[in-house]
């Protein structure tokens, strides 16, 4: 039997975004108050979609990879402490996240990245996804964060969580992405650095990684590609058929009205053909 009959709710994927779960410029820091007000708009999500939640690393993740130089790959041994390091990290993150969102309802299950999927090459190569889909017809929340994760080729990569919402939107045939950032959408140009930035409406794939190439850059340690990753793996999803929005994660609600298909000031990449 498909996902499609045995789901009763659309299926919604959101990707919470760490640089608006975390303090990205120091390390270990999450920002309480966001955590908080993310899990208050999915706790009332949840009451109309299937959802599965998959989260950035944020300072948790992205400083301890660049400082143990993880996001090349494997290259020695020396490594292996830094690994170990970063994923306990990831755990602890992992923990304060869940116990945000179990406090406010929102039934999560757990998962790490590295105990189901594969990458070759940097991208993802093979993901099990039974497992996921079992819990979502228990009507359980699946949560995922960005992993250190086994790489065929170079023993092992940083599998972002901009990937992974993107690969399993497309798996699953979601309704719906959905990331969930610290700025209102996407811009013309970086909105952190120029004041004069212009918040892009609905754009269709071209258009987007067209501003993918110009958001470059940014202002804090990130070893997954910034709001640059986002755009690229957003165009991915866009072009299987997934409506795609960038939103901001606290303001005003818009995360949970975009992710229940409610107008608000966002963004969106659009599958070709419906602007």
């Amino acid at each position: 039997m498909s996902l499609e009959r045995r789901l009763t709710k659309p299926l919604v994927v959101i990707k919470l975004g760490g640089s608006a779960l975390t303090d990205k410029t120091k390390i270990y820091t999450p920002r309480l108050s966001a955590i908080h007000k993310a899990a208050e708009q999915i706790s009332f999500v949840q009451r109309k979609a299937q959802l599965i939640l998959v989260h950035g690393a944020g300072s948790f993740g992205h400083i301890p990879a660049k400082r143990y130089g993880l996001h090349r790959g494997f290259k020695d041994s020396d490594q292996i402490k830094g690994l170990a390091t970063t994923k306990l990290k990831l755990l602890e993150w992992e923990r304060i996240l869940d116990g945000v969102f179990l406090r406010h309802g929102v039934h999560v299950v757990p998962f790490l990245a590295s105990d189901f999927a594969e990458m070759k090459a940097g991208r993802i190569s093979r993901v099990e996804l039974s497992p996921i889909r079992d819990w979502l017809h228990l009507g359980c929340t699946p949560i995922i964060g960005g992993d250190i994760v086994r790489d065929a080729n170079g023993g092992f990569s940083i599998l972002s969580g901009d990937q992974l919402a993107a690969y399993l939107a497309i798996k699953l045939k979601a309704k719906r992405l959905v990331f969930g950032l610290d700025v209102d959408g996407l811009f013309d140009s970086n909105p952190k650095l120029n004041k004069q930035a212009r918040l892009l409406g609905d754009v269709t794939p071209t258009m987007a990684m067209h501003y993918a190439t110009i958001s470059v850059g940014g202002t804090v340690p990130d070893v997954t590609g910034g709001m640059a990753g986002k755009v690229i793996e957003g165009v991915v999803a866009a072009r299987h058929g997934v409506p795609v929005y960038f939103v901001s994660l606290t303001k005003d609600n818009r995360l949970r009205k975009t992710a229940l298909g409610q107008r608000v000031i966002a963004s969106s990449i659009r599958p070709d053909g419906h602007l």
